[in-house]
């Protein structure tokens, strides 16, 4: 017989599991209710609920982790499981690497075994680092090999999901081709290091591997550097006489040649043009680096082919080795370029070591650059003139001056062209100095002698920034008629480098010049390679023949010939010639001998100030037939005599 405390017990369960189930019905019952209350509700929509359902029914079934907008998505998606180590990756995945549906796996492997060897290291850096830090981002960047064999650059960006602890569980994200975008990066920071022509560094990594050489010599100690600058000497004439396309090829050639003069572990650069820098690594003494500069010499010595030529070409160096007090970069190419342009001024095709010295000659071009401006309102420009004599009988007659330039500069004296002209070819100032010295010849020259048969003519030089403006010959028009002077008295003296600057120009220029009745002459005849070509292009009246070949013809059987063959020339084309450069007895002899028309030198008579040459004129008009060297002797204007403001005679007349 059961026990009535179980029976009370069984009693109260039963009462309690009928109250249960009576519950649940009143709760069932109710949502029932609302649920129908719902459809009622929804039955007097214009879209009935079932249209809806059906629609739902129409979506594909895919994992949870998926959503429809993945499909079209250009990332793939993927989802690492921390902890079960596995990886899914969305169908766009298997586009990126070339797999088939099939093909990809799920375990971490279909990741990590396609990374490239070389990127691993930093793979798994990533990951540790950025599971076990606090941050909810990952991202990384490897290559991945592609099916096809080639590597491809991937972003995989995610968000990691953590436990209660921090323990990363759950990373997911998506994955991002970047090759393209790598790949254009990658070319536009090798453009902006590389110089496009040779491949070569250029000014700016060089800049970079000079300040790591820096450092690096800083850290070591006795380690120690030197710095060339190779410069190839004529390149520019080369350039323009041959085109720019050979100049290219040419340039090309010589860095390849260059490559060849250095050690391993040297560094080969185009800081531009054609200029290249060579850092020499590990260098013991001056010795090494000068037998590096040998080397430059040695493999230029052979001709390089260009287009359909083949061109022998030198190069000027300048050497300049560590300096524990240098920091600067910058400074070690400014010293290199410094003992560079000294080799080219001593002679070119050789090597100069840097003298801190060659730093005061920079000091003193940029004070000059700055004191010539304003210099010619302040009346610190001088004009002089030296004779030019017919030589066809044996009393000369006065032909005409050559206008020379000087610069009376209150503190350092009388300059004569060469210190600062090339300074004001640079900058704008050549412009104007050039116009005021053609206007102050012109003038001084009406004030000589009236517009009449016979009168001197003056010959003005022309910079090549001057002949290259078209609008020269419009000025030169202003210029004669404000002084009254007829064109026929006024010649403009050229070298071939000034017509090299712009040969088309030049020759418009010059063309409408002779048109207006302005002659011009070839000055320095000789002393360029292609001389005879502009001959027949340009409207050269008159060659000079310069005063190297003519100081030397009555010592050297070789210039002597050479003067020989230009007054044939000359004559076989109807031009005149004049000899630069007459100082002694012998040449202007022998130059009568060959049948030169004229000549200027000091033994003919030395550059005069414009009172002198006012002098000498009205001197000749009153003494017909006595010598002109005799009235120049009475005048004391002889060679030797200069006036108290001038330099030495030499110095003097060159320019």
């Amino acid at each position: 017989m059961a026990s009535p405390l179980l029976l009370a017990g069984s009693a109260s369960a039963a009462s309690l599991a009928l109250i249960a189930v009576s519950w649940r019905a009143h709760y069932l019952a109710r949502q029932l209710r609302l649920t129908q209350e719902m459809l009622a509700r929804a039955e007097s929509r214009t879209q009935p609920l079932s249209a809806a359902a059906g629609a739902l029914d129409a979506i594909p079934a895919v994992d949870s982790w998926l959503s429809l907008p993945s499909r079209s998505a250009l990332d793939a998606l993927w989802d690492w499981d921390v902890t079960g180590d596995r990886v899914r990756f969305s169908a766009r995945w298997r586009d990126l690497v070339g797999l088939a549906p099939t093909e990809v796996q799920g375990s971490t492997e279909e990741w990590w075994g396609r990374v490239h060897p070389s990127d691993r290291a930093q793979l798994q850096v990533d990951i540790a680092a950025q599971l076990a830090g606090a941050d909810a981002r990952f991202s990384s960047e490897q290559r991945v090999r592609h099916e096809a064999g080639h590597w491809l650059r991937l972003h995989w960006a995610g968000v990691i999901l953590r436990d209660a602890a921090g323990r990363a569980v759950r990373v997911t994200g998506s994955v991002r081709d970047t090759t393209s975008q790598r790949s254009a990066e990658e070319r536009q920071r090798r453009d902006s290091l590389y110089d496009a022509l040779t491949g070569l560094p250029n000014r700016t990594l060089a800049i970079d591997l000079l300040r790591r050489a820096i450092l690096r010599t800083r850290r070591q100690g006795e380690r120690r550097f030197a710095v060339l600058s190779v410069d190839v000497d004529r390149f520019n004439l080369l350039n323009d006489s041959l085109g720019h396309q050979a100049g290219d090829e040419l340039l090309r050639g010589v860095a390849q040649r260059l490559s060849t003069a250095i050690r391993p572990g040297d560094v080969i650069a185009r800081l531009g043009g054609d200029e290249f820098m060579l850092l020499l690594d590990d260098i013991s003494e001056f010795s090494d680096a000068e037998a590096v500069a040998d080397r430059v010499k040695l493999v230029l010595t052979a001709p390089i082919k260009v287009i359909a030529h083949e061109i022998v070409v030198t190069a000027s160096t300048g050497i300049v080795l560590h300096d524990p007090a240098i920091d600067e970069p910058t400074d070690y190419l400014r010293d290199a370029e410094l003992a560079m342009h000294s080799a080219k001024n001593t002679g070119r095709s050789r090597h100069e070591r840097f003298q801190p010295e060659m730093r005061d000659g920079v000091r003193r071009r940029v004070s000059i650059e700055q004191d010539l401006r304003g210099a010619i309102d302040r009346g610190e420009f001088v004009m002089l003139y030296q004779p030019i004599w017919s030589t066809r009988s044996e009393t000369e007659q006065l032909l005409g001056f050559e206008a020379l330039l000087r610069w009376d500069h209150p503190r350092r004296g009388m300059l004569g062209p060469g210190e600062f002209l090339p300074i004001a070819e640079e900058s704008d100032t050549i412009l104007s100095l050039g116009l005021w010295a053609m206007s102050r010849a012109c003038r001084e020259m009406r004030e000589f002698a009236p517009n009449v048969d016979g009168a001197p003519w003056v010959s003005v030089n022309v910079a090549a920034r001057q002949l290259a403006d078209r609008g020269l010959a419009t000025s030169v028009d202003e210029i004669l008629d404000y002084t009254d002077l007829h064109p026929s008295r006024l010649r403009l003296e050229v070298t071939e480098n000034v017509i090299l600057h712009d040969e088309e120009t030049a020759r418009l220029v010059l063309e409408t010049l002779r048109a207006h009745g302005v002659g011009a002459m070839m000055d320095d005849f000789g002393t360029g390679h292609a001389s005879l070509s502009y001959l027949h292009r340009l409207p050269i009246g008159t060659i000079k023949i310069d005063r190297y070949f003519v100081g030397r013809m009555d010592v050297s059987p070789e210039c002597l010939e050479i003067v020989r063959s230009i007054i044939a020339l000359a004559k076989s084309i109807g031009m005149e010639v004049v000899a630069e450069g007459v100082e002694q007895p012998a040449q202007l002899a022998q130059l009568r001998d060959l049948g030169c028309h004229s000549a200027q030198g000091f033994l003919l008579g030395r550059p005069l100030l414009a009172e002198e040459a006012y002098a000498l004129l009205a001197a000749l008009a009153h003494a017909a037939g006595e010598s002109p060297r005799g009235i120049l002797r009475d005048l004391g204007l002889v060679s030797g005599l200069q006036p108290a403001t001038a330099t030495p005679a030499r110095e003097i007349e060159a320019g």
